[in-house]
């Protein structure tokens, strides 16, 4: 009886440690470069690495140019928007990065992002937009 609890508390402990760490990405730079924008999306752990791709949401506008780098146990992913649609987006819109898309067609923008990645696994809430980032 107590192998099994311990197991039973082993599989809970990684089932919510898998949760946290992957909701723990963060926006954690914005540099304009040339004729774009590049946001880079941090994370304490590497990002997967497979057959589909990240995008960024911003409001109703999605971002798939990217180029990801996992070093040292951490990710990062920098994503290059056109400096144009940079100045297009709104300020205050829900931001958020998922491995694939999740909709046929743009997402709601007033869906709250930290519920939706909260039933989605490989879906990251980043917070509101702001140009000031």
């Amino acid at each position: 009886m107590r192998k099994l609890s311990l197991l039973l508390i082993a599989c809970i402990s990684f089932i919510f440690s898998d949760i946290a760490f992957g909701q723990s990405a963060s926006i954690t730079k914005i540099i304009k470069n040339g004729e774009r924008v590049e946001l880079t999306v941090s994370n304490s752990k590497e990002f997967y690495v497979g057959g589909d791709i990240y995008i960024l949401h911003v409001g109703k506008k999605d971002f798939s140019l990217n180029k990801q780098n996992n070093r040292d146990g951490k990710g990062a992913i920098t994503f290059y928007i056109p400096v144009a649609e940079f100045n297009a987006l709104t300020e205050g819109d829900y931001v958020w990065m998922s491995y694939g898309n999740k909709f046929k067609k743009a997402p709601d923008p007033t869906i709250d992002p930290t519920t939706f990645c909260k039933k989605n696994k490989k879906c990251w809430a980043l917070g509101k937009f702001s140009k000031s980032l």
